[in-house]
């Protein structure tokens, strides 16, 4: 008979009826880190057992038929970082008793009745910086209405164009910024500099492909940096840290520059995504009338350094 007691790291239940008994089990099993329920017809009440898990980070709750009762309970798991719910009747409202939550990322609230409304509740989750919401009722409208949320990045597959989505994040970095005017000639010169960094890193991948590492591959990347980024110590980064992307799509060959901001006379933030759409933030400062690449950030629940 299988002892349910005793699980370790993650436990998947998927096409099963569990009894009362066997989520007990499950509950004494205090070192799970991660748990799955498909197409099990788990409840409410057994979302309240299961809760007692405290150092559970990852739950997934796959056509099942919780309601938001069980949002209370699981925003009582303290470690929880990742939470996925799909196919069940759950409005959203309960995502209220996350707000003061210190730990919870991302969220999937997909074939749920989440609408405008509850939407609203969702983006204040302080560290939320993933959220799908595709097969749901939150409407266009809706979803820029939480464009004032720079973190978050919406997953939501047919839900909405391109380009509204585009448009949403186009809104959250307009309203994100501190200082609207802008020089257009400081920001077309910072643009150049950029895309001339973009280039000579990309023929410095290729030809790093081919040589491989040497002493030569080295210096050419360190006058690459002397001559488009500013002076400083990279340690872990290029060039101190010697790496190279091996194609086909080189570490800078698909970013296009999407937006901009002139944070002072001399420093400049050009926004940038890449061809799997993730988005980048250059810091580009004025160093003797010349603008140099200072480093580069990406968005990931708030910008965080990635280097160059």
């Amino acid at each position: 008979m299988e002892n349910l007691s005793k699980l370790k790291g993650s436990a998947e239940f998927k096409n099963r009826i569990l009894s009362k008994d066997e989520i007990k089990q499950i509950t004494q099993s205090k070192g799970l880190l991660g748990i799955s329920f498909i197409n099990c017809p788990v409840q409410d009440d057994d979302i309240l057992e299961i809760s007692k898990l405290s150092k559970l980070v990852n739950v997934t709750l796959e056509n099942t038929r919780i309601t938001d009762r069980s949002l209370e309970y699981l925003a009582e798991l303290p470690n929880l970082n990742y939470l996925f719910i799909t196919q069940a009747n759950v409005s959203g409202q309960g995502f209220e008793y996350f707000i003061g939550h210190k730990k919870l990322n991302c969220v999937w609230a997909c074939h749920t009745q989440l609408n405008d409304e509850t939407l609203k509740i969702v983006a204040q989750l302080p560290k939320l910086s993933i959220l799908r919401i595709d097969a749901t009722a939150v409407t266009f409208e809706g979803l820029m209405s939480i464009a004032g949320n720079p973190k978050i990045e919406i997953v939501a597959n047919d839900l909405f164009s391109k380009e509204q989505l585009e448009q949403f994040e186009q809104e959250q970095r307009t309203l994100a910024k501190k200082k609207k005017s802008v020089n257009s000639q400081d920001i077309t010169d910072a643009s150049q500099k950029l895309l001339l960094f973009f280039n000579a890193m990309t023929e410095w991948e290729k030809y790093a492909a081919v040589h491989g590492f040497t002493n030569e591959i080295s210096l050419r990347c360190k006058l690459l940096f002397q001559e488009h980024c500013t002076y400083k110590t990279r340690k872990g980064y290029r060039p101190d840290g010697l790496y190279y992307s091996n194609g086909p799509n080189h570490t800078y060959s698909t970013h296009k520059i999407v937006d901009s901001e002139q944070s002072t006379k001399n420093k400049i933030y050009l926004f940038t995504k890449d061809h799997i759409d993730f988005q980048y933030r250059f810091i580009l400062v004025r160093n003797d009338d010349a603008w140099m690449v200072d480093d580069a950030e990406r968005l990931d629940g708030g910008w965080k350094k990635v280097g160059l």
